[in-house]
């Protein structure tokens, strides 16, 4: 299951972490300072329980601007933004800079609670949700839920929650950025007779105890004694869930926020990252080398603007940028950050890592502006390691050279030059045919995808003789866990090219596999058949264990022990009558209607012919005439009807349905 973590933001005193504590039960000012004042000062953190039962982790940030740097530490991980904003104030001064922090990170979920709504008139509570829809209508967050919420009472907090929900399940839909263990720290202490402990969002992979992680930038490798999720031990926190780890091999007092945690050998640290920024319109322009404040992650370091390709940055626009950091960094391609002006401090705007950087570029230089154009392209997993590849758990997909080019930082052109070049010498493989798209991959790693392949359908055959072949999605998730879709369509398509395996639609198989019915088998076979087309099952089939049942029936369990032979016969011709009902599955004698029933595939003919009698002559017909004409139920009649809707036989209008233009099934 994909996690997330849900983080405040708006004005101070406009009750976030009282909203909070309604909503969890926990107080997030943990420091007796912030209890004593009544204002968040430091990060604070909670468990939420919500309506689908998944848990999140809750962020709750301070509101205001002294607190900003804590602010974006507890924002950099944020995946669903829960902004707060008093009845009585409205949009404040922080509210504005927290949006405008919300939108430069690239958050693109989120719900409005407007707080204190128990207090206001109700046409001043309206005026209030139709400034913040107004202040959100340009931003990622335009169309977020705004809904009137009162701590005090509880009116509006189950529906703030079912919103939540919802903004969980859209940001759960995002692709995972790193599939690397990747923790960026922003609370750090000592527990007696534990040691060094920290915390932050894990934003990629997964820890577990027993890791060996590098704690960047001092590159120093410590090892994982123990980790929390929500205070309580685990064997893995995964990416998204806020976690707490035990660390051994480092001292209390050599770790701080804005530190990184990450699996060893995947990050290196810099003093220039090749980067894009976007100003905000409010912000006053950036001269070449002007000296600001990088948040990047938890972390905060000065460093220097230097333009490419123009003379300053100008407020509302993106630039090109080098940021030269006075001390290292930790940050990777696609990481978003913050620039805020030195003095006084105020947030200017924000951009996206392009890549970590050797030395200075020659700024007004043509190539330079090219190379950040290549650089600022569309992401497509871009692989470092594509000419020294090597067998290993994580194999990754094939890449395209323009990726290639822009990890490289190289010419396109060049990069496919040598790369077609090591297709013909036998060290690099091919994927496609225009040289515009083609994807590439080294001949080892290929040769290694292929002995997964095989190995796996070679084990699925073994478990299941008698189906067809392996559903690809399944043989996906055997093999290669990590990969999407596509990437393993490339590699199978390929695969399939050179006889290495079979494409049977939805399922695969090796080029030799033959599915065969021993005798017993086809009496199976013929019971089951049966049991779905005889009389009235026909048109109301049995379920698939009262199937199984009148095919393999318990009397045959008895008969086999009265007989003096193993007490399990009776469950293995259990076993045998499943394994032949998908075999009827495969070979298209029984066709799945929905996710749970199965019909005989004469029902599905004598549906389609049911309904051209029903709906000759453009006449429309209902449910229940279909339901009586089959002599079946509603649960029948309906689903039938809604597989030959799915397949455009039939298109429903309001309560009826008519005729469509769909074919065969």
């Amino acid at each position: 299951m994909k996690h997330a973590v849900i983080g405040t933001a708006g004005h101070v005193d406009h009750g976030k972490t009282t909203l909070i504590r309604a909503l969890t039960g926990v107080n997030t000012d943990r420091l007796r300072e912030e209890q004593d004042r009544g204002m968040t000062i430091e990060l604070g953190f909670a468990p939420l329980t919500l309506p689908s039962g998944r848990m999140a982790g809750v962020v709750d940030v301070p509101g205001h601007e002294r607190f900003i740097k804590n602010m974006l530490a507890g924002a950099s991980g944020v995946d669903v933004a829960l902004v707060v904003v008093a009845a009585d104030e409205g949009v404040m001064p922080q509210t504005e800079e927290h949006l405008d922090i919300l939108e430069l990170l690239g958050v693109r979920h989120g719900v409005v609670a407007i707080t204190k709504s128990d207090l206001v008139e109700e046409d001043w509570l309206e005026l209030a949700i139709e400034d913040v829809r107004g202040r959100l209508a340009h931003t990622r967050l335009a169309g977020a839920p705004v809904l009137p919420v009162s701590a005090v009472t509880g009116q509006g907090l189950d529906l703030l929650l079912q919103a939540l929900d919802r903004a969980l399940d859209e940001a759960m839909s995002d692709p995972d950025s790193w599939s690397f263990a990747r923790l960026p720290i922003d609370r750090v202490f000592a527990i007696s007779g534990h040691g060094t402990v920290v915390t932050g969002t894990l934003v990629g992979g997964a820890v577990r105890p027993g890791d060996k992680l590098e704690l960047l930038p001092a590159r120093r490798e410590v090892r994982v004694r123990g980790v929390q999720v929500h205070d309580a031990p685990t064997d893995e926190a995964v990416h998204g869930q806020r976690v707490a780890m035990n660390l051994s091999g480092v001292d209390r007092d050599q770790v701080e926020r804005g530190m990184v945690l990450a699996r060893p050998g995947m990050l290196s640290p810099s003093r220039m990252y090749d980067a894009e920024l976007d100003l905000l319109p409010s912000a006053i322009p950036v001269e070449h080398r002007t000296r600001m404040r990088l948040h990047m992650g938890t972390a905060e370091v000065m460093c220097r603007v230097r333009v490419i390709g123009a003379a300053e940055a100008i407020p509302g626009e993106r630039a090109y940028v080098q940021l030269e950091l006075e001390e290292d960094g930790v940050a990777a391609r696609g990481d978003r950050f913050i620039i805020r002006t030195y003095s006084p401090s105020v947030t200017a705007g924000g951009g996206r890592i392009l890549a970590p950087a050797s030395d200075r570029r020659r700024r007004m230089k043509e190539a330079t502006i090219r190379e950040f154009e290549v650089l600022a392209g569309d992401d497509e997993a871009a692989l470092a390691r594509l000419f020294a590849s090597h067998i290993t758990s994580e194999i990754s997909a094939p890449a395209s050279a323009e990726s290639v080019a822009r990890e490289m930082v190289r010419e396109q052109s060049e990069v496919r030059a040598i790369l077609e070049s090591d297709v013909a010498a036998g060290g690099m493989v091919a994927f496609g045919e225009s040289p515009s798209s083609r994807g590439y991959m080294p001949r080892s790693d290929w040769d290694g995808i292929c002995a997964r392949m095989e190995e796996a359908l070679r084990g699925y055959h073994s478990r299941a003789p008698l189906r067809a072949g392996m559903p690809k999605e399944q043989l996906r998730t055997a093999a290669f866990p990590g990969w999407d879709g596509k990437a393993f369509s490339v590699a199978f398509a390929r695969a399939v090219e050179d006889g290495l395996m079979r494409d049977n639609g939805v399922l695969v198989s090796l080029p030799e596999h033959e599915v065969t019915l021993t005798a017993q088998q086809r009496s199976l076979a013929e019971r089951l058949e049966a049991a779905f087309s005889d009389g009235d099952a026909l048109m109301s089939p049995p379920e698939r264990a009262a199937a199984i049942a009148i095919a393999a029936p318990v009397a045959v369990q008895g008969r086999a022990q009265a007989q003096g032979q193993a007490q399990g016969q009776g469950s293995a011709d259990v076993t045998a009558a499943e394994s032949v009902l998908d075999y009827m599955i495969d070979t298209g004698v029984l066709m799945r209607v929905g996710p749970e029933l199965l019909f005989h595939r004469d029902a599905l003919e004598r549906a389609m012919s049911i309904v051209k009698e029903l709906g000759a002559g453009g006449r429309a017909f209902t449910a229940a005439e279909f339901r009586d004409a089959c002599g079946s139920t509603r649960k029948y009649a309906v689903a039938l009807l809604e597989c030959l809707d799915s397949s455009k036989v039939t298109r429903r209008v309001g309560d009826e349905r008519v005729l469509g233009s769909g074919g065969p099934l």
